[in-house]
């Protein structure tokens, strides 16, 4: 391992300093890493954990990724924005402080109504976690706050080193759990471990480098910070809310028509498709980020960037797809156990969708950068509505999970092929205001 990292680090020593490939490679070695450790131990959870166990699980997580999204009321997405890495600081700090407040909230609210919500959420199992939610909501929002900072910095090794030690983590306690027979508990138990390692992590970095900002703190800047950007709480956060109603919608619907362990199913699937592809999409996606906002404030071109990002997220992705498309049940059986066939069945229906959302998914902060907020919000909507309305039509006129899927897998492709396509017009439309002014 040791020999294959400084191989690595030659290669990358040899690319230019700051360039795109160059960031590009630094973060894709970190997610790499990141994602093949709990990949070679997901063949051992899934024989530690059963469908059920991993149901539970889905719910919590989900849940936590919904109310996650009100940890900063998305004002982390500003701090790469402003030309002054004083605002981009106090824009850091007003994060962080609304994290800590929405956590506290929900921390009342899951101590005081444990029960019903457990009840309501059809999962009593999930009861005693409740109360964790607020945890994770809070590490949630200091990490992604840190995480932007880091990114505006181009603090990419940093990134890179987080997205390690966050799945590692993760992977061990979650396994040693599982030996200690925690059930569901140990899934949950696991993945707070990793977030509060890459937590400290950011903030320790942070104090290294930039603790002398702590001084120089401004109430009355925060105030006009929060002010100049309140288009991201405005309408980010509720096109961001709508997407994890569709995210988080889906395994609760799963709940209440049919079973913990379909919900088990589903959420192993997605965990076992979605975590190596959307950490490199993720990766390549903050990559584009900063250079497409260091483009667009030097009123510099974005189409070829652009092309290369959908390009290099094709190519790299498509061969993954196939193989699950064509043999995607035989590949679960062998690998995770014949219990979890099922999963690779519900992965044939849906790889067409989630390999288009995997190409758009690095790209899809053009919108946003380029000052498209509302028109964002309305795309969002419509992506998540049609998913919901797709999925409820689909349980009036089918039996099982598989028909659902297998008309998610029909009808979601089409709507993010026109995506794409808005996204391109949007690229088109900048360059042709761009050469005008």
């Amino acid at each position: 391992m040791h020999l294959i990292i400084y191989d690595w680090q030659m290669k990358i020593g040899r690319l230019a300093e700051g360039s795109f490939v160059r960031n590009v490679v630094i973060l894709m070695f970190g997610s790499g890493l990141s994602q093949l450790i709990p990949l070679l131990f997901s063949p051992v959870l899934s024989r530690l954990f059963t469908t059920s166990e991993f149901g539970v699980f889905t719910v919590f997580s989900t849940v936590a990724a919904f109310l996650g999204v009100l940890a900063t009321f998305r004002y982390d997405l500003a701090i790469m924005l402003p030309k002054k890495k004083s605002d981009a600081f106090h824009l850091l700090a007003l994060s962080v402080f609304i994290a800590l407040i929405i956590s506290l909230i929900i921390l009342i609210i899951t101590l005081l109504f444990a029960r019903p919500i457990g009840r309501l959420l059809n999962t009593e199992e999930l009861t005693p976690w409740l109360p964790f939610l607020a945890l994770s909501i809070l590490l949630l929002g200091i990490s992604q706050s840190l995480n932007f900072w880091h990114n505006r910095n181009k603090s990419y090794k940093a990134l890179s080193a987080n997205m390690i030690s966050q799945s590692t983590t993760t992977a061990v306690v979650s396994t040693a759990n599982g030996f200690a027979k925690m059930d569901a508990g140990g899934l949950i138990v696991g993945s707070l471990t990793g977030q509060l390692v890459s937590s400290v992590l950011y903030i320790f970095r942070f104090l290294k480098n930039d603790k002398f900002r702590l001084k120089y703190i401004s109430p009355r800047r925060i105030k006009y910070l929060a002010k100049k950007y309140i288009d991201y709480p405005k309408f980010s956060l509720p096109h961001r809310m709508v997407d994890m109603i569709s995210i988080t919608g889906i395994p609760l619907l799963l709940m209440m028509i049919f079973t913990e362990s379909v919900v088990g199913l589903y959420g192993f699937m997605l965990r076992v498709l979605k975590a190596p592809i959307g950490v490199l999409a993720a990766s390549l996606g903050q990559v584009f980020f900063q250079q497409l906002s260091e483009k667009v404030s030097k009123n510099q071109s974005v189409k070829n960037l652009f092309l290369k990002t959908i390009k290099n997220i094709a190519f790299i992705t498509l061969p993954f797809f196939v193989l699950i498309l064509l043999w995607g049940p035989d590949i679960f059986a062998l690998i995770f156990s014949e219990q979890w066939r099922e999963a690779g069945v519900y992965a044939q229906y849906l790889t067409p969708w989630l390999f288009l959302s995997s190409i758009s998914s690095p790209v899809s902060q053009l919108p946003l950068t380029l000052g498209y907020v509302k028109a964002n919000m309305i795309a969002g909507i419509l992506n998540n509505s049609l998913l919901i309305l797709t999925f409820l039509i689909a349980s009036i006129f089918t039996e099982t999970p598989q028909e659902i899927f297998l008309w998610v897998g029909i009808v979601m492709p089409i709507f993010y092929l026109c995506l794409i396509f808005w996204f391109y017009s949007l690229v088109k439309k900048y360059e042709k205001s761009r050469v005008l002014t």
